[in-house]
């Protein structure tokens, strides 16, 4: 299957709804790499937390989704060691908390060609791959501990516009979220909701997350109990997102895993709104030696910025979260 760019109609829609659902836009097979580093993953970090004291039982006898769902439940910092991100920590910094995941798979993704056509589309042929990004496996809310109910990368994501993960040097940025299924999303495991036409209404007040102060959400107040569209896609498919787009995710009622991954691309040269953390160039037609295409050299890249944060030599902020807030209304 190859994908090779939005259609009119297609384009249409995403400018007049600033979302768009394809059904399927990673063929499965292209997934299996990922699956395989995260399974492997999953083994290492469990063996570690084991011999650390910090689970009681390897629960190797289960699948991936089953597995992991098993561990967190048991320790809740679990997703650190899985995200594509490091924490959106200003102070108060812990080493051992602050880590991520920067596998090759990772990496192969986040350049895959069905993507980046799609992307193409939207901001031309000039993309560079944004460091605002997460990993989100979410087990089924049942089985989600109180003390992360409230992390978008476990439990239910509250509303929000992506521009609030930016800094304001990227108001202008021409940022456009992928939002890629690596399970099925549907409404009963936790797919997106989007509220069409909202990005044309420029952004709305977010308050503190009282659950997570790295989250701010816009209140039900704004909302104004307006419910969206739910937008399941099949595994491999992808939700488009313009950044002012009002959306959230479902909570995961099903008995199994949802998996999904954000992925987000600008114009190269435009800001990312997240200068503490390293972007690279994923395709240039005007320039193709300036595309980063060795893992390892991303990999280096994220050490880098966690050394630089963890040492003080970086010393400006990683994220503003009371940027949107609005006394009178929070």
């Amino acid at each position: 299957m190859t994908f090779q760019s939005l259609s009119d109609s297609q384009l249409k829609s995403f400018e007049e709804n600033g979302f768009l659902a394809i059904d399927r836009l990673v063929p499965e097979e292209d997934l299996v790499e990922i699956e395989q580093e995260y399974a492997q993953l999953l083994d290492d970090t469990a063996a570690y937390l084991y011999a650390a004291g910090k689970i009681s039982d390897l629960h190797a006898n289960l699948d991936f989704g089953d597995r992991y769902s098993a561990i967190i439940a048991e320790y809740s910092d679990l997703h650190r060691y899985f995200n594509v991100s490091l924490p959106l920590v200003n102070e108060g910094l812990e080493p051992e908390h602050f880590h991520m995941h920067t596998g090759p798979a990772v990496f192969n993704l986040m350049r895959h060609p069905a993507i980046l056509n799609l992307v193409e589309t939207i901001i031309g042929p000039e993309i560079s791959s944004s460091p605002v990004q997460q990993m989100r496996m979410k087990p089924p809310q049942r089985r989600v501990s109180d003390d992360v109910a409230g992390h978008s990368n476990v439990g239910a994501t509250t509303w929000h516009q992506d521009i609030v993960a930016l800094l304001p040097e990227a108001d202008e940025t021409e940022q456009v979220t992928v939002w890629l299924a690596i399970t099925e999303a549907t409404l009963e495991n936790g797919c997106l909701t989007s509220v069409a036409g909202s990005h044309r209404e420029g952004p709305k007040v977010h308050c503190s997350n009282l659950a997570l102060a790295s989250e701010p959400q816009v209140p039900e107040k704004v909302m104004q109990e307006r419910v969206g569209t739910p937008l399941p896609v099949k595994k491999g498919g992808a939700v488009l997102f313009h950044k002012m787009n009002v959306h959230r995710a479902l909570p995961n009622v099903s008995d199994h895993l949802r998996w999904s991954v954000d992925l987000r691309y600008l114009p190269t040269g435009q800001a990312t709104g997240r200068p503490a953390f390293p972007e690279f160039v994923a395709r240039s037609k005007q320039d193709p030696a300036s595309e980063l295409r060795d893992p390892k050299a991303w990999a280096k890249s994220w050490d880098d910025a966690r050394d630089a944060i963890l040492s003080g030599a970086y010393k400006g902020r990683i994220f503003e979260d009371k940027r949107w807030d609005d006394a009178a209304v929070c």
